[in-house]
């Protein structure tokens, strides 16, 4: 195998690439892109078996090949090259690279053992703005469990009804779900797509604009971007009926600035004890909603927010971490906070947007 191309098309290819690689894989291909030179092209490919990706580019092909590469090892060395141009040149199972100041020899590995990307079928797939899906899993995805105890927890769940798509995550301590358009219409069956693979796809579809169809079937998912295939498995399990513990109404009601919330559990988090305990209480005749946070060891501090106030009066602890972490999926002035008392979930939503909330759950304290 021996090519030329562009340095930084190359390095880009690898910068996505590398990303799909396993860190610590127990077989070495794993930690490997797989290289393809034949024709005028280069095909990259990297999976960890969990998700995958393939990028074409374009290259100068003098002897077509097949070969496997240690993924860091290739985007270390691209990602010092300065140059205008790159040749390779694979010689029994050494893979030199050189530009007009460095040059470096790569041991390969053998591709035989290199998985197949899966390939979906083009009969069951949704079309959707590149922007519109990208911010509806921005909007849920660090709401997505860590703990493997539950995997169906640990994905972005993904479906289509009446001409919208919904994206849904929970850990249990707290949910998030926003809804985009779906063009044409119809409906998309549940999908539970890993989170990190799903912060995968937010990042290869920012490669991209305009629409972007998506196929699925029952084990995968997948899309093409530009010259970016990925696909990714999805998780076999049933997510939760989150739609029954959401409340259709409420006691109490406080609308909130955005900034004013903001700020004040920022200051807070300074005077966090390990847990980040945030008291909240919401008091109609003061029209305020007053927080505090309290440590032992450091001190405490109370902040009051001006608030238009509907309802009963409330008291309530939450974790002021997850309290914050609302507000980055919001971008509207205004915020609305609902609830129907201690120990019930606080709804948390733009005062001016239904097509996000999040519910956040109390602490016991």
């Amino acid at each position: 195998m021996k090519f030329g191309c562009n340095p930084e098309e190359l390095l880009n290819a690898v910068s996505i690439a590398v990303r799909f690689i396993e860190r610590k894989a127990n077989h070495p291909i794993l930690g490997s892109i797989l290289i393809t030179a034949d024709g005028s092209q280069l095909v990259l490919r990297a999976t960890n078996l969990e998700c995958g990706v393939e990028i074409t580019i374009p290259a100068k092909v003098s002897e077509p090949g097949v070969v496997a590469v240690p993924g860091n090892i290739l985007h270390g060395f691209l990602g010092n090259a300065r140059s205008k141009n790159v040749s390779v040149n694979l010689v029994r199972e050494v893979l030199t690279l050189e530009t007009d100041r460095a040059k470096a020899s790569i041991k390969t590995i053998s591709h035989s053992d290199f998985p197949i990307l899966p390939r979906v079928s083009a009969s069951t797939s949704f079309t959707i703005k590149s922007q519109d899906i990208m911010r509806a899993i921005r909007s849920v995805v660090f709401c997505a469990s860590t703990s493997a105890v539950k995997p169906e927890l640990q994905s972005v769940l993904m479906y289509g009804e009446g001409g919208k798509l919904f994206t849904v995550a929970t850990d249990s301590f707290r949910l998030a779900e926003k809804t985009v358009t779906l063009r044409g219409g119809g409906s998309v069956p549940q999908l539970l797509l890993p989170a990190r693979n799903a912060a995968e796809l937010m990042r290869i579809l920012e490669v991209g604009g305009g629409e972007v169809d998506v196929y699925y079937n029952e084990n995968q998912l997948s899309t093409h971007v530009e010259n970016i295939y990925y696909t990714s498995r999805l998780i076999d399990g049933t997510f939760p009926n989150y739609r029954q513990i959401i409340p259709k109404s409420f006691s109490t009601e406080a609308i909130v600035l955005r900034e004013d919330l903001a700020g004040a559990l920022k200051s807070l988090s300074v005077f966090a004890d390990k847990f980040a305990h945030v008291s909240l209480s919401v008091e109609p005749d003061k029209k305020l909603v007053t927080l505090t946070s309290r440590n032992p060891d450091v001190g405490e501090q109370t902040s009051m927010v001006r608030a238009t106030v509907k309802g009963d009066s409330l008291t309530m602890s939450f974790n002021g971490r997850y309290l914050g972490d609302s507000l980055q999926s919001i971008t509207g002035e205004n915020i609305r906070l609902n609830s129907n008392g201690p120990g019930k979930p606080m709804l948390i939503k733009d005062a001016a947007d239904d097509s996000f909330f999040y519910l956040a759950m109390p602490m016991n304290r």
